[in-house]
């Protein structure tokens, strides 16, 4: 009777033991379900906490922690969102899609968000590079041409670069300024010669563009001192405008063996900005 009753004993604990681990079985297994399924939501938090779980219930399944490991990798590059970072961003996503014993769903999420990324890279390139040539064409005094490729630039969907948006935005009033002063000033000109009295024949023309005495030895000295030209040689002038009846030159000079452009200067008083 005794024995009957130790077996009976022995069998139901048994029986509870192998029902407690098919439990443990099930549940770990229905947190890598619904994980996965939280990863087709690209609900990657979530993810994390499901396969954590999974992992707590057998941390010997190497097949879950591979999830696990592929989903924080797509957290990290999510959290590095800056412009300057997408291509640590990409190379993060990379080793997710490549994860060994990895899941193909969360692989192909890695994937999806490495095509994004590498299109609003190429995209934020095209723009940065429409920005420089309009840059170029305002540091030229050529604000119109300027502000036709800004506008173009604003025209595009900017949402997601901010930082774009806000330099073009600034550059197209700065030439809208220019601009606006130049064709007062011509104005203001055209109205003076209107009621200006005849120049005598004998009398030398007044020349805009002419450079007032010892304005120009000084500049190209100044220029040279600066490290802005590597000699008075190398300075050569593209006339600019004409501002209240005074001209300006834009400036190019070789620097280091190389010509660029330097500054724009007023030929009358010598001042110079660029």
């Amino acid at each position: 009777m005794i024995k009957k009753v130790i077996i009976g004993t022995t069998v139901a604990l048994l029986l509870a033991a192998c029902s407690s681990k098919e439990t443990g079985n099930n549940n770990h297994q229905k947190s890598i379900e619904k994980g996965l399924d939280a990863v087709a939501e690209n609900d990657f938090a979530k993810a994390e906490a499901l396969f954590e779980l999974s992992v707590e219930d057998n941390p010997n399944d190497q097949t879950t922690k591979a999830y696990l490991k592929q989903v924080l990798l797509i957290r990290q590059a999510n959290e590095d969102v800056g412009n300057d970072k997408v291509e640590e961003r990409i190379e993060v996503l990379k080793k997710a899609e490549k994860y060994e014993k990895g899941s193909k769903v969360i692989s192909t999420k890695a994937e999806e968000q490495i095509k994004s990324l590498t299109v609003s890279k190429k995209t934020e390139e095209t723009y940065r590079q429409l920005f420089d040539e309009a840059e170029a064409l305002a540091k030229k005094a050529n604000y119109k041409d300027s502000n036709d490729k800004l506008t173009t630039l604003l025209n595009e969907d900017l949402d997601n670069y901010s930082d774009i948006q806000q330099v073009a935005e600034a550059l197209k009033k700065i030439n809208s300024a220019e601009i606006e002063k130049k064709a007062k000033a011509e104005q203001k000109l055209a109205g003076k010669d209107e009621h200006s009295t005849v120049t005598q024949p004998t009398e030398k023309a007044y020349d805009p563009y002419e450079w007032a005495p010892g304005v120009k030895e000084a500049f190209e000295a100044d220029l040279v001192k600066q490290q802005y030209a590597d000699s008075v040689d190398t300075i050569r002038y593209e006339k600019s405008q004409v501002y209240n009846n005074q001209g300006f030159y834009t400036v190019y000079a070789q620097m280091d063996g190389v010509e660029m452009y330097v500054v724009t200067v007023n030929v009358k008083t010598g001042d110079y900005h660029g």
